[in-house]
């Protein structure tokens, strides 16, 4: 550990330098630090053996092109680059945390070709509101709603709202990771089987079960996405959200309230 850094999971105060291995990042606090720590150090994004159900591994391939929806400061697109992909499109709403991507892309050395960032907000629908609800105390920025169980009404308007389909004939790419705080369900129920592209083969999604609570929601969209070539496999959920009229109960999960759901192509067109 070099001057003014501190190891992941330590209290971090503004502008703290992190380091894992090669890769460093300034954090203003400490749950930027623990998020570090989650996407740099544990990797959780990925599953070397295999995805939940016996399902096929899920990493990083060499020369793969990225696309990161959701990019806030960087750490995934940090780690996508650090294990070969060949490029990252980090498209984030959020002016703050875009100027952050930027400084944690340049620490380690990742611009120009390789890394890419685009300020927009990926919605169903072109025509959708581009005002982003602002959280108080963390980068968790959203269309739908922030950690803060009442919200003080800070807004800041995004200038391009865009959609996933449109992404993807800009930037062809060939994985896809989506991370939007609860906005993740609207933008892949507007993709059809057609919508993706020839040279997708893979994705990784985190669902938010505190903005979308009912099973039947949820279920919904994992038939959706198998309706559309997609075979996925979801992270696991407690015995008590069963049947289609389960609920998402909050104070029974710690906060714990999202869970990451990996999805291979079964069919890529020439």
């Amino acid at each position: 550990m070099g001057t003014g850094s501190r190891k992941v999971g330590q209290a971090a105060g503004p502008g703290v330098l992190l380091r894992h291995g090669a890769l460093k990042a300034k954090a203003k606090n400490t749950q930027e630090a623990n998020r570090f720590k989650w996407v740099v150090k544990d990797q959780k994004y990925f599953r070397r053996r295999a995805t939940p159900g016996g399902g096929p591994p899920f990493v990083i391939e060499p020369g793969e092109r990225w696309l990161d929806i959701g990019a806030n400061v960087g750490f995934f697109a940090l780690c996508a680059l650090s294990h070969g992909a060949r490029s990252v499109t980090c498209i984030e709403a959020e002016k703050e945390n875009v100027a952050r991507l930027k400084t944690n892309l340049r620490l380690n050395g990742y611009r120009g070709r390789r890394a890419h960032i685009v300020r927009a907000v990926v919605r169903g629908k072109r025509g959708s509101s581009s005002a982003l609800l602002l959280s108080r105390k963390t980068t968790r920025h959203s269309i739908l709603s922030v950690p803060e169980a009442n919200h003080d009404g800070r807004t800041q308007k995004v200038p391009t709202v865009t959609t996933l389909r449109r992404l993807l004939s800009q930037w062809p790419c060939d994985a896809v990771k989506l991370n939007i705080e609860g906005a993740e369900r609207e933008v892949l129920l507007s993709m059809h089987s057609t919508s993706w592209g020839p040279s997708i083969k893979k994705m990784v999604f985190e669902y938010s079960f505190d903005v979308f609570p009912r099973r039947q929601e949820y279920d919904d969209l994992l038939e959706h996405l198998r309706a559309t070539d997609w075979q996925v496999f979801p992270e696991g959920v407690p015995s008590w959200f069963a049947g289609r009229r389960a609920t998402w109960d909050r104070r029974r999960t710690l906060g714990n309230d999202a869970r990451q759901i990996w999805a291979f192509r079964l069919s890529r067109k020439p």
